[in-house]
């Protein structure tokens, strides 16, 4: 369904309403939507209700003309406003990527919201000055490229080494590539610039506020985020990090039921 939110029309779907069970609202990342889920959902209904939300320029959610709007402040705030109001809270949530960066804010902005957070392949963002300034020079670079050339874009994003996804069922690799050629490129361009890694609030010295039940997903192929996220596991209160064989970045693409496994028995015992 489509709601406005902020002045902006936004599409979730609530794939079950169980009131025996918990609410998971699953974020996806760049250049996604959540479709990027559906090979998941049917697996996921037998233990949860799982709601997927279409990011703000991505899937069948409108963007913005200006790349302000999809600064970390705003999405924010168009995506507690959703969640609090239109469903039933609290809920756990879940972030992949891009979708686990804005998880990770959420989380810290309302609490009281959340049950539990389940991060795959996400960052609590860039601490140095020097490094952050190159990653926004690399996303505005990006950006460009685009709304130049979106298909070479594509080809060079779905060629990069992040991501690898050669044990992933073909047809699931077709679904996802379909997924990014379907977004409206000015929007993906906006969006680099407004929430990219190098935009984003850098929030480690506040993982320490953290005190739902946190878990960290990553790939044992994805050395740089398995980095990462050893560090959050040591650094919020009540983390678990779980690595999972033989998946790179995309662990929800390489190995879905191992993810769903993990999601399974996280909410058994949160």
């Amino acid at each position: 369904m489509n709601i406005r939110v902020r002045g902006i029309s936004y599409h979730f779907e609530v794939h079950q309403e169980k009131e025996t069970l918990p609410n998971l609202v699953l974020l996806h990342g760049f250049m996604g939507s959540g479709e990027n889920f559906t090979h998941l959902i049917p697996e996921l209904k037998a233990f949860c209700n799982p709601i997927t939300i279409d990011l703000l320029g991505h899937g069948k959610t409108e963007g913005a003309e200006l790349h302000y709007r999809f600064s970390t402040k705003e999405q924010v705030a168009d995506v507690t406003k959703l969640i609090s109001e239109q469903l039933q809270i609290p809920v756990y949530l879940y972030g992949y990527s891009m979708g686990g960066r804005l998880a990770l804010q959420l989380a810290l902005h309302r609490p009281d919201l959340y049950r539990g957070l389940i991060m795959e392949s996400a960052t609590f963002g860039i601490e140095g000055e020097t490094e952050r300034q190159a990653r926004q020079s690399l996303d505005a670079r990006r950006s460009d490229a685009i709304t130049g050339n979106f298909e070479g874009f594509l080809e060079d994003w779905k060629n990069m080494p992040l991501f690898d996804s050669s044990n992933a069922d073909p047809e699931l690799l077709a679904k996802t590539e379909r997924i990014q050629q379907e977004q409206n490129p000015f929007w993906l361009a906006n969006s680099l610039q407004g929430f990219g890694t190098g935009t984003m609030p850098c929030v480690r010295d506040r993982l320490k506020e953290l005190k739902i039940p946190v878990q960290l997903i990553v790939g044992e192929r994805d050395s740089k985020f398995v980095h990462i996220n050893r560090q959050m596991e040591k650094e919020i209160p009540d983390a678990e990090l779980q690595v999972v064989k033989e998946a790179g970045h995309r662990v929800h693409l390489d190995s879905p039921k191992a993810l769903n496994s993990l999601l399974h028995a996280y909410l058994k015992i949160s």
